[in-house]
């Protein structure tokens, strides 16, 4: 079952920042609706723009007429408008005008119940009259006061009209899927994607949240697509000369990027290298000739650096694989691959202490496997034969 239509409130009374956030918001939600500030403020110039490049978007005008219903707005549908809104307290001749304009131009109609005192009575006649759309709104003064649409949703919803429901009034990702379940057919999300820090992430998760994703799963995987899309692919190139060139390879690293260099030495080791994980009792000794392989996002873990330090006295070669470029450990090493960008390392929710980079490391390191076995035609069965026998 397909999720609701996410309709994006776009209030600005700035025609550029109108269309900036439209863009971004743009592969995520299925409405644009031109706020009553903005319709107010920038006319119907701003009908015709989003129209023109969203064609395949529903533009939604927040007219909320109250009077002449028809005059109102013709113009607006007549200028590429999907759906213009009418206000439940102008009256069923008002709201018949509208409906009436709508149909001339293959539109739609949506009725706001805002400050209606008996909704349920006005949702009832506005259908009969054939009204396509009703708008369970609360209001921002409303909301304020802190009433919410949840109520009135269920009972508009409850009346089972055949009309498509709307809701809004200060839904976010906290109570979305509140909404959803409740029945509402359009979803309409204002601060809550132009007030994030970033809009096209925040319409991102509340789409997967309409759609009944895991939002926490598809924030992951964007997340580490966004930095392994940012890292130069020349790195996987590189690392697999020098792998090759190297007479033995030590992975060294601490905490959970100490496990990501297990993993990646085992892969090695599968791919018929001669490799040592730096800390086992059985590693042999580092000279030249060989390559330690450094996974730290910082650089500057203490112990790694004086493993770094010895490798460089015995004039071995040395990888960093880390998050920033420049660092004590890759002032040392004779390469060093970023994995992504600095700023891509902000605090992100859901993934603390450390985890992008662990992750992304683990990923551009299976993703080098891959491009190695791939390069030297090494088969699975292979691979297989040298697993481990005695587990």
């Amino acid at each position: 079952m397909a999720g609701p239509l996410i309709q994006l409130a776009l209030d600005s009374l700035d025609f550029d920042q109108t269309l900036q956030l439209a863009e971004q918001a743009a592969p995520y939600v299925d409405v644009f609706e031109i706020g009553t500030p903005c319709i107010k403020h920038n006319g119907i110039e701003i009908v015709k723009v989003l129209r023109s490049r969203y064609p395949d978007k529903l533009i939604l005008v927040d007219l909320k007429t109250m009077d002449a219903g028809h005059y109102e707005a013709a113009p607006f549908y007549a200028a590429g408008a999907d759906i213009c809104t009418v206000l439940g307290v102008s009256g069923m001749a008002t709201i018949a005008g509208v409906i009436t304009a709508a149909k001339e131009y293959g539109a739609e109609v949506q009725v706001d119940l805002i400050n209606v005192p008996d909704k349920v009575a006005c949702a009832r006649a506005a259908a009969k009259l054939g009204a396509h759309i009703i708008g369970v709104h609360t209001g921002l003064d409303a909301q304020a006061a802190g009433q919410t649409p949840f109520s009135d949703l269920q009972d508009i919803v409850g009346l089972g009209l055949n009309v498509r429901v709307s809701v809004a009034g200060g839904i976010n990702a906290t109570t979305l899927r509140q909404v959803v379940d409740a029945g509402a057919d359009m979803v309409v999300v204002g601060a809550a994607i132009y007030g994030a820090a970033s809009p096209a992430e925040a319409a991102r998760n509340l789409r997967n949240l309409a759609d009944g994703k895991s939002v926490h799963q598809q924030a992951i995987i964007h997340k580490i697509h966004a930095i392994l899309s940012a890292t130069d692919d020349a790195h996987a190139r590189r690392l697999t000369r020098m792998l090759d060139s190297a007479a033995g390879i030590f992975v060294s690293g601490a905490g959970r990027s100490g496990l990501i260099g297990k993993f990646f030495a085992m892969r090695l080791m599968h791919s018929g290298y001669n490799v040592s994980v730096v800390g086992e009792i059985i590693t042999p000794s580092i000279k030249r000739g060989d390559l330690l392989i450094v996974i730290s996002g910082s650089g500057e873990t203490e112990q790694l650096v004086a493993f770094t330090k010895r490798a460089r006295e015995v004039r071995a070669d040395i990888v960093l694989i880390t998050a920033k470029f420049s660092s004590t450990i890759g002032d040392m090493a004779d390469a060093v691959f970023q994995i992504g960008q600095p700023d891509q390392y902000r605090k992100v929710q859901g993934m603390p202490m450390g985890t992008v980079f662990e992750l992304s490391a683990l990923f551009f390191l299976e993703a080098l496997v891959s491009h190695i076995i791939h390069e030297k035609g090494i088969a699975e069965e292979t691979m297989r034969s040298r697993h481990a026998n005695l587990e």
